[in-house]
């Protein structure tokens, strides 16, 4: 196993890598959203695919 490297930065670059970590939290959950958005619009489009859905519901780990 490897062993940790720990590097100090800077005020400035802590603060560049704080934007970028929210950044990438904003990308994922608008992909997570955007992944959603498509789900509900196939259920929409596919009555069958609906069904199934309120017939077997949703499990309880993908509740928000």
């Amino acid at each position: 196993m490897a062993e940790t490297l720990t590097i100090r930065l800077e005020e400035r670059d802590r603060v560049i890598r704080d934007l970028a970590e929210a950044e990438a939290r904003r990308l994922n959950r608008a992909a997570i959203r955007a992944d959603g958005e498509r789900v509900v619009a196939y259920l929409e489009q596919h009555p069958q695919a609906k069904a199934e859905l309120e017939t077997y519901g949703t499990p309880i780990g993908n509740l928000p």
